[in-house]
């Protein structure tokens, strides 16, 4: 998968406590956040389907969204 890079501007107290982290786990917070928009991404799909689908209803695209979701967790506890 090619990755692209982003750049983003941290408060003072989140680059802190990303330091901290680091310093306890060795984990980077390049790393940490790059985990966690792969763990989120089945989030982020449902949500743009779902606006995909809807347009500019964004009750309906609310509703798609659940229901994507709600699809999205029963195929990780199926």
């Amino acid at each position: 998968m090619v990755k692209h890079k982003i750049e983003l501007t941290l408060n003072a107290e989140a680059q802190e406590l990303f330091d901290a982290y680091e310093r306890h786990t060795r984990v980077t917070p390049e790393v940490y956040i790059g985990e966690l928009v792969d763990k989120t991404l089945p989030t982020l799909r449902a949500m743009v389907e779902a606006f995909e689908e809807c347009g500019d209803d964004t009750e309906a695209a609310m509703e798609v969204f659940g229901r994507k979701m709600g699809e999205v967790m029963l195929r990780r506890v199926g």
